[in-house]
């Protein structure tokens, strides 16, 4: 969880309070306005609006900023496990407090010519929240505990392994309620896709039909399981009732 930089510092009277500036549009407030509701969920704070929230997390201080950008990894991590799809989430953390608090005092060239550098960051942490997600679920169903590079290291000599640790991770995360399109996009940051794209290639469509094919694979496995265990439940109840 990311604690406010700010919760245990002092402030004198005469520092200006940071300012969010407002977004440039509709999309803009949108997506500012989801930050918001997708960070009071992840903190369990109920910030009063997005200033508070800018204001205790926003600064320019480099030690502050990295609470700021782990924000922005949970409420990435809470927005993609809730459905929304990474291209969503990299708006929402656009108008997080760390990309607004680099912004807020450019002039429209300035941030214009800074945008590529800051969509960049906003979608680094998106992916790095994705691969904490995958990380989570492939530590939960091989028991063991750990990081993504240590889960790459071992699993991809071999493209066998790295698809059936993909499809259980795909199991397990749909078996928690995700839905299969948020599945989807998790699997881009899949072990098997990871080695795919930075090894061999992979374009986006293939990865997508891998991805996809992968899901629907694992839902129709785990749609048989049910309609078994459907099955041996009614045989069971009408050997009784005879």
């Amino acid at each position: 969880m990311a604690k406010s930089p700010k919760a245990d510092k002092e402030t004198t009277s005469e520092e200006a309070p940071l300012l969010p500036r407002e977004p440039d549009t509709e999309k803009g407030k949108q997506a500012r306005e989801q930050y918001l509701v997708l960070a009071k969920a992840a903190l369990r704070v109920n910030f009063e609006d997005y200033q508070t929230l800018f204001q205790a997390y926003a600064s320019e201080d480099p030690e502050d900023q990295q609470t700021a950008q782990q924000l922005d990894r949970t409420v990435a991590q809470v927005a993609l496990q809730a459905g929304h799809s990474p291209r969503q989430v990299i708006q929402f953390v656009a108008q997080g407090p760390y990309v607004q608090c680099e912004t807020r005092a450019q002039s429209p060239e300035e941030k214009k010519a800074a945008l590529p550098k800051l969509l960049h960051y906003a979608k680094t942490q998106v992916d790095t929240a994705q691969k904490q997600r995958y990380t989570e679920y492939a530590n939960a169903v091989t028991g063991k505990i750990q990081s993504y590079a240590d889960l790459y290291r071992e699993h991809v000599s071999s493209d066998l392994a790295a698809i059936q640790l993909d499809q259980q991770v795909v199991a397990a995360a749909l078996r928690a309620g995700e839905s299969a399109e948020a599945v989807t996009h998790l699997l881009y940051q899949g072990l098997y896709a990871q080695f795919q794209q930075g090894v061999k290639g992979m374009d986006a469509g293939s990865l997508d039909q891998y991805a996809k094919g992968t899901v629907a694979q694992v839902q129709s496995i785990q749609g048989l399981q049910i309609s078994r265990d459907s099955g041996g439940r009614r045989k069971r109840s009408q050997s009784l009732d005879r």
